[in-house]
């Protein structure tokens, strides 16, 4: 009876071990960006992330974007206000 505990015991850890996920770690740390950014070659697909205060919460979040993505959403909001100011 021991032994069929202990095999079930085993087998139960095992099957833990292989369910854990096996993508990408989440960014979390600025160490984490600067892995990151050392495995990109180019320079508009590096990671720049700042902690921000995010609308509805009062604790700051780490928020990350591309190079690329900073550069759109600047473009697309001076394009905005240049619309805004037309009429």
């Amino acid at each position: 009876m021991k032994s069929f505990f202990a095999l079930l015991l085993v087998s139960g850890l095992l099957t833990a071990c292989t369910s854990a996920p096996s993508g990408p770690r989440p960014i979390r740390t600025q160490a984490d960006v600067d892995r990151y950014n050392a495995t990109v070659s180019s320079e508009g697909e590096k990671l720049v992330c700042e902690r921000e205060r995010v609308v509805g919460s009062n604790l700051p979040q780490f928020v990350c974007m591309t190079v690329n993505q900073r550069e759109r959403l600047a473009r697309e909001a001076r394009e905005t206000i240049d619309t805004i100011q037309r009429q």
